[in-house]
This record gives structure tokens, sequence and C-alpha cells, in this order.
């Protein structure tokens, strides 16, 4: 090692060239990474979708989704199955195990699902594919005049024109559905000329086709047969011939039928502040860079809104890129506040010079980690961006330890070149160490589970590419660069060549620092180390009442916090079907009540805090609300919609109306029940809402099982089994004249066209209508509907979920962190309530969902992952240490920095989440760096035959001042990301405030408890060795060999 440091500190050009290449390449990809505001990955879900128009849930089912569940039982690669069927239509989702082939998996569930030969008719083909992850960069809401063809023509040109640019791969559109053909008829028409809804669409059928008829090959040429008779337009199945008689009659279609185009009858409807609107979403993928997508879209769309001025309207309602650019320009302004303030920091403590070099591994390796993540495909985003800040103050660590070395060595009269290899070898083991041991700390991030572990692995990424190009940086370039500065002459010379107003500051500080040292410090530390035992006592109190603090719920914990959205949303849940109108009503109702309490809150703020809004009405009616930002408002949105609720009031004509934000990981409370009984199913379901709503906190109760339309039930009657009528014919005649028959789809352009023939509006509006309905036998005749068969009405199934094979319902709940502990609700559910309502039902069992099931695979995943993060850094420890206790020693500093992240969080009032979590993990390596460097000393002071409390004393003494230095850039660097009021970067202000509270008090710790702990632990060595035990005088030789305190204090004894 001596050699290799040797050489690169007297070749100055190859380490010059080595800082050149590294910074080149860095700089290469800073301008060609890739800018997105979460982190790209690849979903393990595969989708089976089949469409079964005019099913109900149950058909479906039964026709289509325990078909397929029970093809995939066996296939190897799948972890979980769920499944849904709702009116025509079922979906089935595959959970692939991670690291398995996925085209592989793809493949295999296409053969399983396409060899099932038993769907029933008029289900559609299964449709089998990966999903993908596509992120909205842009939401355009675009209205015009009320004829929506109008709008249509110009989203269909807009839409063109990005496709055009070759940057816009994926466009999404809502409340713009495919128009239709619709052809109708009246029943009374078809008892007249003796025909059915079949016998319609059979003639269009056969009467609009395009078909090839083979070809003539002459002596010339090869001439095809074809016939042309595709009709795409409403005027032309005007003339299409359906019924002719023996004397030459003809009857038209238009003759007995209405025929036009139209769009659908349940359309999705879209409005943008009452004007009705199309919601045009463009997307992007893993491939695309999201400024550069929404810079194009935004060009195109201010031609378009030129061209089509007072006509049609181009109005943004969502740009994602400013969530982006406003993060980060938060976190890149809050780093480099926190990059100035550390400079300023060395150049307070250290030789301006020194400072310097030290303050240059920052951007050295911050270039080398961006050429990492260009060349692995890792992004610019908001996890990468925090990585960033949170190693910034980390970085210098290392520098300082091997500068401060090096100009110790200098001070004391040796030459330059010697002064910096004896310098950086004085200390390079305990940095090597230090690095090592932090990275390993970060190695947990790449093993979290789920869709935060798919975020947070690239903070780990990025320290840890940090982290190796900072040490490179500080064993081979900062050594070098050293020894060739000026830094080292004021050091042998006792120059001061600072900067006037560093070289105060440096002054004063040192005086601050010998002064709090001899006058706070050492007296603090004397006092510890006489009264060690009482100290640890201490320490085990305060771990007690930071356990009472989190019972008795004076810290409050919750799994993910609850963060600031710009946007506040409203989601009614209508009765199955309820009209178009009803539902159009409770909209309008809605929406006035909300804009009517903005300008209540503006007359009281001097801001209306509802900016804009949209709504669509699809299943649900969904309003989505725009706030103004948060630095521009004193309230939260939680307290926003607390109120707004209450204003609003109760909607008698809804089954639910719920005001809330997006919840990462889903609900607080949420259980899913799983049974093949359904009846026992629904029973544990209303059982345990029952129960719920006896908790104090839990509020927003609801289900996953809500009713669906009411259902027409037919039974025969034995005239119509003597008639020869089977259940088919009857229900085939009643679909096709009230559901309607789909005769054919044509593709007209790029929109596809569904024909279809049906019962005329007016024919379909009453149960009285069925009733007199007259079905067609087969000798001819009309028999009305009541006198073939009986009929009840029962209220159906909107949708029926299963999970891997088995029916499911879930039952979930928002909380009210302020009434209760979520914590022990949650522990009060699992272990009392729900066994409860399982002992009284039948075959029912338990599994977990929401917030608790993901809660619950995270910290699985986080236990792992950290049991072999600690056996890897233990192993490290003991490899430099050689001590056991020392080693454990050092390990058990971890958990009481835990103790600082708490205080932090309480002190700021937020709840300690699993995001607090995710910067505890951080904090690990950054104290074991702290508590290594002190033993380190201590154990060179002890071979150096010192005694123990000499030892400890001079340890403390002389790593005082870099263990407060490293402590506080790193602190100082996370400083203005903890105090911004930004909403876009609040739901990193958990994980940075565990990282500097933790370390802060960590400091303590080190500085304080853990000269304590040695100290007791000699304690422990010389009563043993006064107990006289021979068996412990054989081992008194190797314990002498293996700890140096023991030795030390064993010498003392004697």
């Amino acid at each position: 090692m001596s050699s290799f440091i040797h050489y690169f500190i007297r070749h100055i050009k190859v380490t010059n060239w080595i800082m050149l290449v590294i910074c080149l390449s860095g700089v290469f990809a800073l301008f060609n990474l890739q800018k997105r505001i979460n982190p790209k990955f690849e979903l393990q879900e595969i989708s089976i979708d089949v469409p079964y128009p005019g099913a109900s849930p149950t058909e479906v089912e039964e026709g289509i989704v325990i078909k397929i569940e029970e093809s995939l039982r066996g296939l190897e690669g799948i972890s979980d199955v769920w499944a849904r069927s709702t009116n025509n239509y079922g979906s089935v989702t595959v959970e692939v195990d991670d690291g398995y082939d996925m085209n592989k998996a793809i493949q295999n569930i296409k053969n399983a699902v396409n060899s099932i030969n038993s769907y029933p008719v008029g289900a559609e083909k299964p449709v089998v594919y990966q999903e993908t992850t596509w992120n909205r960069a842009i939401m355009i809401s675009i209205y015009g005049p009320d004829d929506l063809f109008v709008t249509k023509k110009v989203v269909d040109e807009f839409r063109d024109e990005l496709l055009k640019t070759g940057k816009v791969s994926n466009i999404r559109i809502w409340g713009l559905p495919d128009r239709e053909i619709s052809i109708e008829v009246s029943p009374t028409t078809l008892e007249r000329y003796k025909l059915t809804v079949n016998d319609i669409a059979l003639a269009i059928r056969n009467s609009n086709l395009n078909i090839s008829s083979g070809s003539v090959l002459t002596e010339q040429e090869e001439i095809l047969i074809r016939s042309y008779g595709r009709k795409y337009e409403q005027k032309e199945f005007y003339d299409i011939e359906v019924v002719s008689s023996i004397g030459g009659e003809k009857v038209r279609l238009a003759d007995i039928c209405d025929i036009r185009e139209q769009w659908p009858e349940n359309r999705f409807y879209s409005e943008f502040n009452g004007n009705r609107s199309v919601a045009f979403n463009v997307m992007y993928n893993n491939n695309d860079d999201v400024i550069e997508v929404v810079d194009i879209v935004e060009k195109v769309q201010q031609q378009f809104s030129e061209k089509y001025a007072g006509l049609v309207y181009f109005e943004t309602f969502i740009k994602e890129t400013d969530d982006l650019e406003e993060r980060m320009r938060v976190l890149i302004q809050n780093g480099l506040i926190g990059l100035s303030l550390i400079v300023v920091l060395l150049g307070i403590f250290l030789n301006i010079r020194l400072a310097f070099w030290v303050s240059l591994g920052i951007p050295i390796s911050f270039l080398g980690m961006f050429f990492v993540l260009w060349a692995t495909g890792i992004t610019i985003n908001e996890m990468s961006l925090f990585g960033m800040i949170l190693v910034v103050g980390i970085l210098v660590d290392d520098a300082i330890i091997i500068g401060e070395s090096i100009y110790a060595q200098a001070e004391s009269g040796k030459p330059k070149l010697q002064a910096a290899i004896d310098g950086t070898l004085d200390v390079i083991k305990p940095v090597i160490i230090a690095v090592l041991t932090t990275i390993i700390a970060f190695i947990p991030y790449f093993y979290f589970y789920g869709q935060l572990g798919n975020f947070v692995w690239q903070i780990g990424a990025v320290v840890i590419f940090s982290l190796l190009f900072s040490l490179v940086e500080a064993i081979i370039i900062l050594p070098a660069h050293i020894k060739h500065s000026k830094a080292l002459d004021d050091a042998r010379h006792k120059r001061k060549h600072n900067n006037p107003f560093f070289e105060m500051m440096r002054s004063g500080l040192n005086k601050f620092l010998i002064t709090f040292f001899d006058k706070v410090y050492s007296r603090f530390l004397r006092f510890c180390l006489t009264n060690r035992w009482s100290v640890m006592a201490a320490m085990l109190a305060v771990l007690l009442i930071i356990s009472g603090m989190f019972g008795g719920a004076h810290v409050r914990a919750q799994f993910f916090p609850e963060m600031e959205f710009p946007f506040a949303r409203i989601s009614i849940e209508m009765p199955a079907g309820a009209s178009a109108d009803v539902a159009s009503d409770v909209r309008h109702h809605v929406i006035e009540k909300a804009l009517e309490f903005g300008r209540l809150k503006e007359k009281e703020d001097g801001v209306n805090p509802i900016q804009r809004y949209t709504s669509w009405r699809g299943g649900n009616i969904n309003i989505f609300l725009g706030l103004v930002p948060a630095t521009e408002r004193d309230w939260s949105v939680n307290d926003f919609m607390e109120e707004l609720n209450e204003y609003i009031g109760s909607v008698p004509e809804a089954d639910n109306v719920n005001i809330g934000t997006a919840t990462f990981g889903g609900r607080p409370i949420s259980v899913k029940l799983l049974s093949s009984d359904y009846s026992q199913l629904l029973k544990a379901k209303d059982l345990l809402k029952a129960e719920l709503t006896k908790i104090d906190g839990i509020k927003d109760i609801q289900d996953d099982t809500p009713l669906g339309n009411n259902e027409f039930i037919i039974d025969l009657k034995p005239r119509a089994k003597a008639l020869g009528f089977t259940l088919r014919d009857i229900t085939t005649q009643l679909r096709q004249g009230f559901y309607g028959q789909e005769i054919m789809r044509l593709q007209k352009g790029r929109d596809e066209l569904r024909v279809w023939v049906r019962f005329t509006k007016d024919d379909r509006v009453s149960i009285s209508q069925i009733e007199n309905l007259k079905i067609l036998t087969a000798a001819g005749d009309y028999v009305p509907f009541k006198e073939l068969a009986d009929y009840r009405i029962e209220r159906g199934l909107r949708q029926i979920r299963h999970e891997n094979g088995y029916r499911s319902v879930r039952v979930y709940a928002n909380f009210d962190h302020d009434k209760n502990n979520l914590a022990v609700v949650l522990e009060e559910l699992g272990s009392e309530i729900v066994p409860r309502v399982l002992s009284q039902v039948d075959g029912v069992s338990k599994s977990a969902g929401g917030q608790q099931e993901y809660m619950e695979k995270m910290m699985g995943s986080i236990t792992y992952s950290m049991s072999i993060a600690a056996v890897a850094i233990f192993t490290i420890l003991m490899f430099l240490l050689k001590s056991y206790f020392q080693t454990l020693l050092i390990m058990s500093l971890i958990p009481l920095g835990v103790i600082g992240a708490v205080i932090g969080h309480y002190m700021k009032g937020i709840p300690v989440s699993i995001l607090s979590f995710l910067g505890i993990v951080a904090l690990a390596g950054i104290i074991i760096n702290d508590s290594l460097v002190l033993i380190d000393r201590y154990n060179n002071l002890i071979r150096k035959g010192m005694d123990v409390r000499d030892a400890v004393w001079e340890a403390g003494k002389t790593r005082f001042r870099p263990i407060i230095l490293t402590t506080i850039t790193t602190a100082v660097g996370l400083a203005p990301l903890i105090l911004q009021r930004s909403q876009q970067g609040q739901w990193l202000v958990p994980m940075a405030l565990s990282v500097a509270a933790g370390l802060i008090f960590g400091t303590m710790i080190t500085l304080l408890l853990l000269p304590s702990a040695i100290y007791c632990g000699s304690d422990i060595r010389s009563l043993l060795n006064r107990l006289g035990n021979k068996m412990f005088d054989k081992e008194l030789k190797s314990r002498l060999e293996l700890e140096p305190a023991f030795k030390a204090s064993t010498n003392a004894q004697d």
C-alpha cells in the first residue's frame, strides 16, 4: 500500500490525468442523462383481459375468470393471481416472481389461456400482455362548441401532429369514445313483417361485405375477382334490402329502422371548468425524457391554440414537469446551499488551501457518479437527487480525515512528500473500513419490497457510487494535490495565508472549540468516565422513555406520512344503474358546493383555494380540484378536505362520497377476507364493519362489494317448454332487442365504428314493455313474453373479486391520527377483532390488505436485508478491530442513534414513518464511521502503552474536532431540505431529518457514551481477572492478545 500511495503522490501528471478522465466522463454523462419525475422500473405483472358484452359479473366469473384461474394453476414463476369480474368484462392480473423471465412467463400464460376451448358464446378473444409503466407527462383539457364531433376533428388532428414528431408514442384520451352506427327498430314493426332483430342483422351482414373470389389468369395478366360491398357511412345503409316478396315488393332498411351515427348511449363524460371537454393525456415510458416530451407538446399546443383561437381551447390542467422542475429546483437549490455551507465550514475549520483540496472531492465524486449513472441507465429523478443531497456531507468525511492527518504530519516538521505518505497511511485503514461499512449500510436499499423499493434503491446507488469515487479521490488524488500545494508550506512554517475573513473566523472558532473542549466537553467527559455506570443506566432510561413516548402516542407513528398534494379529489359512487341525468345532477350539485366553499374561503383568506377543476363520469364520478401551491397558503390539504367534506354534507342520491388525495401503499385500515362461500364472506364483512365503527379514529369505512344493477331474472313457464322454447331462445331475443346485437366493426380511418341493431330507445324504458313483448315461435307465431316466463327483480353484484382462486372482499377505512394510535389499532385489529369476527363464520380466512399488508412485506424485506448487512459490517469491523467487544460496542450504537431521529421528529411535529426508517438505515453507516475513528485512535494509544483512562481521554480529545466537523458538514448539508416548505420535497423531509437529528445525537453518543462504555468494558474484565478463576487464566492470554483495552486494564491492576 505504501508503494501504491507513493507512486501517485510522486507522479502528479498521472494523478491529474485520472482526475481529468473522471471529470470529462462525468460532464459528458451529465448532459446525456434522462430526466424523470420518478425512477424507471418494470412491472412484474401480466394482465389477461376478456370482454364479454352483455354479461353480468356472475356470468363473467363463471364463464371467464374461473376457467382462466384453473388454467394457471401449477405454472412456474407465478406468485399471486388476482381477478375482477364486472359487467361486460373480466380481467386477471398475474404477479410474476422476481427474477423470473417475463417473456417465458407471458408465453406460458398465453398457452394456458388459449388452450381453453369452453369460453361462452359472445366472449371475445383473451388479450394477454405485460403491464407497462406509463406515466403522464401532461394533461390538456380541450373544449369548444357543444358539437363534440367538431372537437373530435381538432383532437384527432392534434394527436396526429404530436405522433408525427416521433417523440410522443402514447396518448390516452378521456371523454371521446368511438362512435357507433345504431340501427333501431320497434317491436311492432318486427311483428308486422314477421322479423326478428337477428333477421335484420343477418341481412346487413350479407349485404355489407368485401369479398375476394379468386382470379382469372389470361394470357396477358392475372385479374382478381373482387366485390366491394362494405358500407361505411350512415346513408349507405338505407338501401340494404331486408325483405322482398314474390310480387316484387322490397322492404329497405330505412323503411323500417332509424339509422344514425352517434356517440354511445352510456359514454364517458368529461368537463373542465364547466365546459364539456376532452381530457388529452400524453404519456411517457422508461425510454422517454419527460421534459423533452412536454416541450414538444407545448410547442404544438401553442400552434393549435393560435390556429383554432375562438373555436377550440387548449388548457393545461396537469403538467408533471412542473413538479419535476420544482423538485429539481428545490433539491438542487438545497444541495447547493448545503454544499456552500460545507465549503465555508471547511474554510473556517481548516487552512483555506487545505479546505479547497478537501472540497474538490465533492465535484470529482459527483462527476464520477454521473458517468456510472449514465452507463447503468439510471436517470436524474427525485430519488437520485435526494441521494446526492444526502451524500454531499458524507463525501468530505474521508477527505477531512486524510487531509488533517497529512497537515498534522507537516506541522510536526516532516518533509512534504513524507508528510503526504505518512499522513495517508496513518489513517487509510480506518478510512477504507469506514467507507465500506457506509456502503454496506446502504445496500439494503436495493432489496426493499414493492413500489417504494423500486424508488429508493436509486438513493443507495447514488450514495454508493459517490462514496467509491470519493474513496479513490481521497486516497489517490487528494494526497498528491496536498503534497504539491502550498498548504503544507503553511503548516511547516506556521504561516496563516488564510483569507482574512476565514482567518478571523477560524481563529475565533478555534478559541471557541478550545474553550468548549476545556470547559464543557472535557468536564462532561470526565464526569461520564467517573460515573460511567450511571451514564449507561441513564441511556437505558432514555431508551425506555422513547419507547413510552411511542406507546403513549406522544410520538406519532404511521406507515406513510400525509403529504401535501396540489389537488383534492372528490370521488362519488353512484348506485348501480343510476341514470345519466341523476348522475349529472349530483355532479353539478357537488361541484357548485365546492366552488361556493372556495368563494367563502376567499373572503376569509383573500385567496380562493380552488384555482380550476375538472370532472368526469365513467363508472363513478370523479372531480379534481386544482389548489393553490403549498408555499402560498398556511393551511394543509387535509384540513381543507375535512372542511370541504363538512360543507358539502350528505348526498342522498349517492352511495358514497369520498374526499381525499392519493395514499401510498393503500388505506391505513384494510382487511381482506377470503372464502369460497360468498354468503359467509358477506356476513364476515358486515360483522367486521360493525366492529370498526366502535373504534375511535376510524372513519370512511367502506368495502369493495357495492351492489350492482337490479337484475330481471327469468324462469320459464311450462307453456314455453311445450312450444319448444329453451331459456337461451327467449333470452337471446330479449338480449338482441334490449341490449342490442353487434353486427360488425368498421374501420373508418383510425376510428372503429361498431354497428348495432336494437329496439328503439322508447321501446326500452319500462318493465311493462318486456312483459308485453311478443316472442316469435318456430312456427312463425307471436306469443307475449308474460305467457312464456315468470320473472323476479333482484339486486345483483357490481363486481366480484378473486385472490388466488378464492372470492375476496376488502374492508377498508381512513384513519384520524390525531384521535388514536394507528399501531395500537392495527394490533387490536389483528389480535382481537378479526379473530372474533372469523369465529362467527365458517370457511373464511383473513389476508392483510392496504398499508398493513404493504408494511408487513416491506418490514420483512428490510429485516432480511439489514440482517445480512449487519453481518457483513460486523465481519469488516472484526478484521480491523480483532475484538468482539469493540465490534459489538460499535454495532450497539446504531439503535441508540435512532433515539436522536425520534427526538428530531417529535420536535418538528411530524410522525415517524417508513420514510423515517429509510433515513435511519442511512444513519447506521455514518454513526459507525465516527465511532470507528475514535476506537481506532484509542487502540493505537493502548498499543503505545497508555493506560485505559488516559487513552480514552486522549482519543476523545484528538478525535473531537474531526468528528464534530463531519457531523456538522452532514447536518448542515441536509438542513435546507429539512426546513423547506415546498410540497415537492415534503416526502423527503422524514429521511433527511432522521439522518441529521440521529447524527447529531449519535455524535454525543460517540464522544461521551462510547468512552464510558469502553471504560465499563475494562471494569468488567478487571472484575473477571480478580475472580482468579483458573479457567479464565487459560483464556486470559488469548484475551490479552485480542483485546488491547483488556491488556491495559490488566496492567493497571498489576
